[in-house]
């Protein structure tokens, strides 16, 4: 397809065109619209890029600059056109790469979104260039609508899916050649020839195969990290396999591949994580380092498991800065934050984390230890996997297949003159022992446990086997957590407070309910979903001389509940001061409780 030249009814939009809008719109005033006008008088930037960087102050709204949607948004009306943000993990990559050449798409400035069987919608910065659209009507045989966009986000998208695409067909293209030697060697686990082929072949250009599944591999990362994603899925499938990424809790599916494409990425990311790449019948475990391409470290942990349609992954993303000394991720307030911070100083004394899977344990532990691991004090520390890691730390991977568990690295750390000692995880009573022992002999210890909340973590440590009067000789505190949805605060809508809703949640505890809670709307800043992040809502429990009368050999959950009501407060508490607040909705906290 050709290139059109600008027509002679073709008018690009001009920095006059935007501030008189925004003027109409009382967004601006005129004074403020002069002295802009003066200042970008010679600027050759896009006059769109120049007006979303100009943090413009809301005109009704004290301390709040407007939003690039919402400046979007009152030049799309202003010029008769439509404005919604486009959500990149909705972009079919895979299908909107292959409609229009790069080169055309870069000249104009505009970039296709969403496709179906009768229309595409483009993006365009420029509401006055339409002898394009069309051209490409009759190409793609298809109605063509057009939406405003900003050209830095059109160029970000275009560089988004052409990567993408290229890489991909560049991979196809070459599985006629050297990518077929490959595979078959990947299938048959001649391990030695493949890397001898991998080797050769890192001094080609970027057309080489090994090129294009970096770049994809590159992309996986870098998109997952942007759209604040804690893991990446790779799964193959019967038909196409499938990228998902896990962002506030919930699985989105973000590229589909073929079946090809997917062992060639999910073996690269194998090579980068130091697992073997001929074992495919056993789960296996690795790790990543990586910079990014702004600047930011992650870690990642790599876990594959055999399905019955090939090999799948699951890629865990730490951000390094997120795991620093700060508590305040946590949400303590100042009384739990003062408890907590005498907790993690004792001496000695056993300390554990507690939550499912994905709640957050990691975070708290990383950081706390952090807080006290101080130049004069020995950290050791035994973790399956070793999800972080850092100096500070003497960090010990456990692999029972030779024998070293968690028990046995805590006999070994007792030879090693530790101060603090943390044991990744609690799961049988052999750990438990030990962790205790090694608390009562002068060393302060950390551990997780995989419980529904602090009291239930008791009975666990006592159906393990461990004698309660170890139980309240040792342990110090228990902090049981999770994670739930945070309201957007763009959208999150007042609404009266259903009393009856927020008793159930209480559960006999006693806080004053608020005139009004907030819900979930939806807008183009939470991607229509009404949340942006998670936060922690948590139970801190001191384990003092009350709660250690309470605990015997026999002791059920239901007991400890009963007889321990008002020594601490609750994840409904903490929940319901969240909820009042208008942090989180009622309804995420009701999900979590227990």
């Amino acid at each position: 397809m050709g290139i059109p030249a600008y027509q002679n009814n073709d008018k690009k939009i001009l920095l006059q065109d935007i501030l008189m809008a925004l003027v109409e719109a009382q967004a601006l005033t005129q004074k403020d619209s002069d002295q802009l006008s003066k200042k970008w008088a010679i600027n050759k930037e896009h006059p769109l890029n120049l007006i979303l960087e100009a943090s413009l102050k809301h005109h009704t709204l004290v301390d709040r600059n407007f939003t690039s949607d919402e400046i979007l948004g009152i030049l799309a009306t202003h010029f008769g056109m439509d404005y919604q943000r486009v959500d990149p993990l909705k972009v079919p990559l895979e299908t909107v790469g292959s409609l229009l050449p790069l080169a055309y798409l870069e000249r104009l400035l505009i970039v296709p979104v969403e496709l179906n069987s009768e229309e595409v919608i483009f993006l365009s910065s420029e509401r006055y260039v339409n002898s394009w659209v069309d051209e490409v009507g009759a190409q793609i045989k298809r109605k063509i609508k057009v939406r405003l966009g900003s050209p830095r986000q059109i160029r970000h998208l275009l560089n988004e899916i052409f990567i993408v695409q290229k890489a991909f067909k560049g991979l196809a293209r070459d599985q006629g050649s050297s990518g077929q030697e490959k595979m078959r060697l990947l299938r048959q686990g001649k391990i030695g020839e493949l890397d001898v082929l991998i080797e050769k072949s890192r001094g080609r250009n970027q057309g080489s195969q090994d090129g294009f599944v970096a770049k994809i591999v590159d992309w996986l990362i870098n998109f997952a990290t942007l759209e604040r994603a804690s893991d990446i899925h790779l799964e193959p499938k019967k038909g196409l396999a499938q990228v998902r990424f896990r962002v506030d809790g919930d699985l989105k599916t973000v590229y589909r591949m073929d079946h090809e494409a997917m062992m060639m990425v999910i073996a690269r990311f194998k090579i980068l994580g130091d697992m073997k790449l001929d074992e495919k019948r056993k789960p296996q475990d690795g790790g990543i380092k990586r910079n990014l391409e702004n600047g930011k470290q992650v870690e990642m942990r790599l876990s594959t498991l055999p399905t019955n349609f090939g090999e799948k992954m699951v890629i865990r993303i730490f951000d390094k800065n997120v795991a620093g000394k700060d508590l305040e991720f946590i949400g303590f307030d100042q009384q739990d934050l003062q408890l907590w911070e005498k907790l993690i100083n004792e001496p000695q004394g056993l300390i554990l984390v507690t939550g499912p899977t994905g709640s957050g344990k990691t975070t708290t532990l990383y950081t706390s230890l952090n807080r006290v691991a101080t130049p004069d004090v020995n950290v050791c520390t035994a973790e399956d996997p070793i999800e972080m890691e850092v100096d500070a730390f003497n960090q010990v991977q456990v692999n029972p297949q030779i024998g070293l568990s968690f028990a046995e690295c805590i006999r070994s750390f007792l030879r090693q003159d530790p101060d603090i000692i943390m044991v990744g995880e609690i799961r049988d009573f052999e750990t438990g022992e030990m962790a205790i022992q090694s608390s009562l002999t002068g060393h302060l210890v950390f551990s997780t446990l995989h419980t529904n909340g602090a009291l239930a973590t008791i009975q666990r440590l006592v159906d393990l086997g461990l004698p309660a009067f170890l139980i309240n000789s040792s342990l110090s505190g228990i902090l049981a957590q999770r994670l739930v949805k945070k309201l957007c605060s763009h959208c999150k809508k007042a609404v009266p407070v259903d009393i009856n809703r927020w008793t159930a949640l209480l559960d006999g505890e006693k806080l004053t309910p608020p005139s009004q809670i907030f819900e979930p709307v939806g807008c183009e800043e939470c991607k229509h979903s009404g949340f942006s992040g998670r936060l922690c809502v948590y139970e801190l429990v001191k384990i003092d001389d009350r709660i250690k009368k309470v605990i015997h050999g026999n002791v059920e959950i239901s007991e400890l509940r009963e007889k321990t009501r008002g020594f601490y407060r609750s994840i409904r508490f903490n929940g319901a001061r969240k909820v009042a607040s208008g942090e989180t909705s009622l309804d995420e906290v009701l999900k979590i409780v227990y």
